[in-house]
């Protein structure tokens, strides 16, 4: 169910989509954007449930934010809960505290894929009246889209993430090659490359049975000019431009430009393998431009360089990156509802944006900051690019999204794996995503 003005709250209604549980204990929708709306003048304490984020100089970024905000509100004291490393992991926590009613965490960084199902199932409190009319014209709109549900906002900007296409210019330039423009080019560069016995891999991606895979798809059927939803939220994935995308990823395994292991990898494998040098391209998201970069811990490091994402020969379609990224949600049930949406608020402001560009590895959602001071001493191309890039979303604009996106994972990991052809591949996702939108999913 969702929150509603004047309306009380069960605080167990089933969200049967998302496997959540929704309740703020009885309050009053009203009472709760009353009491959010009001910055607390006395002493006040909250909690903020963050993952780790990326470092670019090796300070914890939180810490750094805290502090920050503390020195603008001495009266407000932040502590943080350390959440999971992983976005499923943290959804499935965060949603069974939260259906219990528990006060805390009072402010909580999640996914950009998170606010239809919080939204649906009441885990977040409706935002958009605590913020200016014209908050949302400083960061992209692809952005303002995956947060909201229905006309209403449940999640505050905090950083963006994109993906782009990481290569080994050491071994492009020995071979007097150049960075590939569509994925054909780039697996006739891969085999060229691997046949030297340069390289291990030709292309790193993320194929394994997660949301790592619905990225990917959603990224190729884009590419190719194929989608996954309609703008009715109903399945649309058929046709030949489907089966082109579903194809590619299929060419890559049988080839052999990607390792088989491909099946099992999520970012983090990937990423290991192309800073261990294993690897000629790699597509990931864009902190691992920092960690590749690192002296330290990466063996590639100096020898890198980082595009967009190539597209298919003759679509004209390039640069199209997914839109990911973290936002802040505000707990219903929070004791500090005022102090929580400050935080919120403060996270998504200048001061915290040009910070996240000086001193962490991820593109702050602000978009006036990419071409700031800080993001040009930061030396990143993928901040200094990010706003040439195609946003586009997961399918994400229903609160059955966790079966969306099984419904698109299982057969294109089979289709890379080998077990599904393309077309048997395109059909079942299909037949999946009909099965998901109805509720009927597991």
């Amino acid at each position: 169910m969702s929150l509603r003005r004047r309306a009380l709250l069960t605080g167990a209604a089933t969200a049967a989509a998302a496997g959540l549980l929704s309740g703020c204990g009885g309050k009053d929708l009203d009472d709760l954007l009353a009491q959010a709306a009001a910055v607390p003048k006395k002493p006040a304490r909250l909690t903020w449930w963050v993952s780790e984020i990326p470092s670019r100089r090796g300070s914890v970024v939180a810490d750094l934010i805290i502090r920050a905000f503390e020195r603008r509100h001495s009266h407000i004291r932040v502590s943080k809960i350390n959440a999971l490393s992983t976005s499923d992991g943290n959804r499935s926590a965060i949603a069974t505290q939260l259906a219990g009613g528990s006060p805390q965490p009072d402010v909580y960084l999640g996914d950009t894929t998170w606010p239809v199902q919080f939204g649906h199932s009441s885990l977040a409190l409706p935002v958009e009246t605590l913020l200016p009319r014209d908050f949302w014209d400083a960061y992209p709109a692809a952005l303002r889209s995956s947060s909201s549900y229905r006309g209403s906002v449940y999640a505050v900007p905090f950083f963006t993430d994109s993906t782009y296409l990481y290569y080994r210019k050491d071994l492009l330039a020995k071979h007097g090659l150049r960075v590939p423009r569509s994925w054909e080019e780039l697996l006739r560069t891969s085999r060229v490359v691997q046949q030297s016995g340069d390289t291990q891999a030709g292309f790193l991606w993320q194929a394994a049975v997660t949301e790592s895979l619905t990225a990917n798809v959603t990224e190729f059927l884009a590419d190719a000019g194929a989608t996954v939803l309609d703008e009715q939220g109903r399945a649309a994935l058929s046709g030949a431009a489907a089966e082109r995308a579903f194809s590619l990823m299929a060419e890559f395994t049988a080839r052999r430009v990607t390792p088989r292991t491909v099946a099992t990898y999520q970012e983090s494998d990937s990423q290991a393998a192309f800073v261990d040098g294993r690897g000629l391209f790699l597509r990931n998201w864009s902190y691992a431009w920092v960690n590749a970069s690192n002296p330290t811990a990466s063996h590639v490091s100096g020898k890198i360089g980082v595009v967009p994402r190539p597209g298919f020969e003759g679509t004209g379609r390039q640069g199209i990156s997914c839109a990911g990224g973290w936002s802040n949600f505000v707990n219903p049930s929070s004791q500090a509802l005022g102090a929580a949406m400050e935080f919120a608020r403060f996270c998504a402001g200048e001061e915290v944006q040009r910070l996240l560009a000086r001193e962490a590895g991820v593109i702050p959602a602000m978009t006036s900051v990419l071409g700031g001071r800080e993001a040009r001493a930061s030396g990143d191309p993928t901040v200094l690019r990010a706003a040439d890039l195609r946003l586009v979303s997961r399918p994400v604009q229903t609160p059955y999204y966790p079966q969306v996106s099984k419904a698109l994972y299982t057969p294109a990991n089979a289709v890379v794996r080998g077990d599904l052809s393309p077309a048997a591949g395109v059909r079942a996702a299909r037949e999946g995503l009909r099965t998901a939108l109805e509720g009927n999913a597991l």
